[in-house]
């Protein structure tokens, strides 16, 4: 199983604010608890204390593949996760520490991950940091997506090249697994990226060129961070910083995005 790491990224260049989303997620009837919402991360975790405290079990391990490479982490199946008035499906939820997450605020006890969105319609509103799953779809410029693992790829054209992007609600800034032709002669600096799971390492940092969503949607230079994956399935992750929100339709696997 591979979980996209939250993305932490730290440089001169890099100025852009960080805009997580967040969930008030009640666990077993109790709670709520204050949840980070990963739509990059396929899976969904708890922090082994909070899962001790409401008397989780770990049912069974699971690889989890990292930057830090992999590890094998306890898990369960959570049947009683609820959002609002809304029950989320069965979940999984691996045990696992979220110091890093911690970082966005102290009191995050889980992440919910794409696996514990499934099959809902919701709205990412980084400029409030809330997740909506009660909204109605909102006016703004549509484009489709693609599962992919159950996470959300959308399509972007840099340049003369069709780039496939993670829609990433845990990344702050975009981060690219190769580089595209037309940021070759862009200048890069170092910059320290670190992940959820503590792993640290220098990367080349540069600007992105124009990226076109649409014919009507043209998002400018971005900040974004060169992580050399080759085995990699998509291009990079997009993050939802990038809009003031984002309605996701999953049942026509569309995203309505607001500028």
């Amino acid at each position: 199983m591979l979980i996209t790491s939250l993305l932490l990224l730290s440089s001169s260049l890099l100025h852009a604010k960080a805009a997580p989303v967040f969930a008030d997620v009640y666990v077993s009837g109790h709670g709520p608890y204050l949840f980070l919402v990963d739509t990059g991360a396929e899976t969904s975790l708890i922090d082994p204390k909070l899962a001790a405290e409401l008397g989780l079990k770990p049912e069974f391990r699971v690889e989890v593949i990292s930057q830090n490479g992999k590890q094998v982490l306890p898990a369960t199946k959570a049947t009683t996760l609820r959002v609002g008035e809304k029950t989320l499906p069965q979940t999984e939820l691996v045990f696992q520490e979220l110091a890093q997450a911690r970082r966005f605020d102290p009191s995050v006890r889980g992440l919910l991950g794409i696996n514990a969105l499934a099959g809902f319609n919701f709205t990412l509103s980084p400029s409030t940091g809330r997740l909506d799953l009660l909204a109605e779809r909102p006016s703004g410029e549509v484009v489709s997506f693609h599962p992919l693992d159950g996470r959300l790829a959308v399509k972007a054209r840099m340049g003369e090249e069709s780039l496939a992007l993670i829609l990433d609600s845990g990344s702050t800034n975009v981060v690219l697994f190769r580089t595209p032709a037309a940021m070759a002669k862009t200048r890069s600096v170092a910059t320290t990226f670190g992940t959820l799971e503590g792993a640290r390492r220098v990367v080349p940092t540069t600007w992105t060129a124009d990226m076109f969503f649409s014919q009507k949607l043209r998002v400018g230079m971005l900040p974004a961070a060169i992580v050399e994956r080759k085995d990699a399935q998509v291009d990079g992750l997009l993050p939802a910083s990038v809009f003031k929100k984002i309605y996701v339709d999953q049942a026509r696997r569309e995203l309505v995005l607001v500028r």
